[in-house]
């Protein structure tokens, strides 16, 4: 997968790497993205550093997990829709369960964001998590902006 998207012309400044090593990769990366069926933490909160997001949109069942616990510690915690992440994605469902984090911990999901009714300022030193379990919103928004920038294409238009 990585080799069909490092020949797409995206026109961004975007690097893809193949590891053979996760642990040694996560200290490394600025973004990390996870879309799996794991079942078991494939990311340790021990190998991150400050500055960090992490983006985990797998992991979609109450007993799978993409990330450990010492993830959820360190960041500060944003879901995609809030009775949806704490009751389908074991990312959050086994620590709340485990006492590991409470509701207060999850610092706003993207409709509050959105609307601006919480405000977050992100320093330097933050690990962020945007914990998606999929909401049609965000499907919709996805979808609206592939058709833009088809349209871009079809007509040719640099200012898009």
């Amino acid at each position: 997968m990585v080799e069909q998207v490092k020949h797409l012309n995206l026109n961004h400044n975007l690097n893809f790497n193949v590891v053979e090593n996760l642990d040694q990769a996560i200290p490394a990366a600025d973004i990390i993205s996870c879309a799996t069926l794991a079942r078991e933490p494939l990311i340790f909160g021990k190998y991150l550093v400050a500055g960090q997001h992490l983006d985990m949109v797998g992991a979609h069942r109450p007993n799978m997990r993409e990330m450990d616990d010492e993830c959820l510690r360190k960041a500060k915690i944003f879901v995609d829709n809030l009775p949806g992440a704490t009751k389908e994605t074991g990312d959050i469902v086994i620590p709340l369960q485990n006492k590991v984090i409470s509701l207060d911990d999850i610092k706003a999901d993207l409709f509050s964001l959105c609307k601006a009714q919480v405000q977050f300022q992100r320093s330097e030193q933050d690990i962020t998590i945007f914990k998606s379990v999929g909401h049609a919103l965000e499907d919709l928004a996805a979808a609206k902006l592939v058709y833009q920038h088809a349209n871009c294409d079809a007509n040719s238009n640099s200012a898009c």
